[in-house]
């Protein structure tokens, strides 16, 4: 009797515990998480698997998002290849900004800049 009395007091102790560690977490997961959300027909990248090697591409893509199946899980679809569709949570994705296109050594040489003389 006294030894089942004794692991129902530690039992309740530990739930007592690992609730207020729970919820120490959750506020401090909540504090430095923002909540992003896609449109439909929005470019993204998705975040690839981690592998080894120092000069692995992190991110593969474009994609398009065509489908929100809720606040963080989206369909989406390869822009060139449009056969690659899946289905990923929000956490692996980022928005996608083309690049601006490069100047030519034609534009520079067309359009020189101005250097001061005395600037040596």
């Amino acid at each position: 009797m006294m030894y089942s009395h004794q692991w129902e007091k530690a039992q309740k102790l530990a739930r007592e515990h690992l609730f207020k560690a729970a919820t120490r977490q959750k506020k401090y997961y909540d504090n430095n998480t923002k909540m992003v959300k896609y449109n439909v027909g929005d470019y993204v990248l998705l975040k690839a698997p981690p592998t080894a090697g120092k000069f692995i591409l992190r991110w593969n893509g474009p994609f398009q998002v065509t489908r929100s199946y809720s606040d963080v899980n989206y369909e989406i679809q390869h822009v060139e290849n449009k056969k690659l569709k899946s289905i990923v949570h929000a956490n692996r994705l980022k928005l996608y900004t083309p690049r601006k296109e490069e100047t030519t050594k034609k534009e520079i040489t067309n359009n020189p800049t101005t250097v001061p003389e005395k600037f040596e």
